[in-house]
């Protein structure tokens, strides 16, 4: 739920540099990428560029920021020395716990909605 709903958000801002978002376990991941299983894409973000640059976790949620048109300084302060362990750290973080933090705090407000 945490990661649908991060690829949500993706695609509702404007981008700079378009994005193109593939399941890791679909038809189409493994033909593109056939050695995709090696970069353990099911631990942590995965994104890949068009000249076939692999970038993982808090590295490929910049490179995510840097391609959107507002979020682009925001990726680029992340980006520096001073702040890239605070932005690595809050994304091993997230990775770590994304299941729980999906049933704790989607599945509460999904339960809600219901009624």
């Amino acid at each position: 739920e945490l990661c649908v709903r991060c690829r949500n958000w993706l695609v509702k801002q404007r981008p700079f540099v378009p994005l193109m978002f593939i399941g890791f376990q679909s038809d189409e991941a493994r033909r593109r990428f056939p050695s995709i299983d090696a970069l353990e894409p099911s631990e942590q973000l995965l994104v890949i560029s068009d000249d076939g640059d692999v970038y993982r976790g808090a590295h490929a949620w910049i490179m995510c920021l840097w391609a959107l048109e507002n979020y682009r300084e925001h990726a680029q302060r992340l980006a520096h020395p001073a702040l890239l362990p605070l932005a690595k750290g809050i994304c091993e973080m997230l990775s770590r716990n994304r299941f729980f933090l999906s049933d704790a705090l989607f599945r509460q407000r999904n339960q809600l909605a219901r009624g």
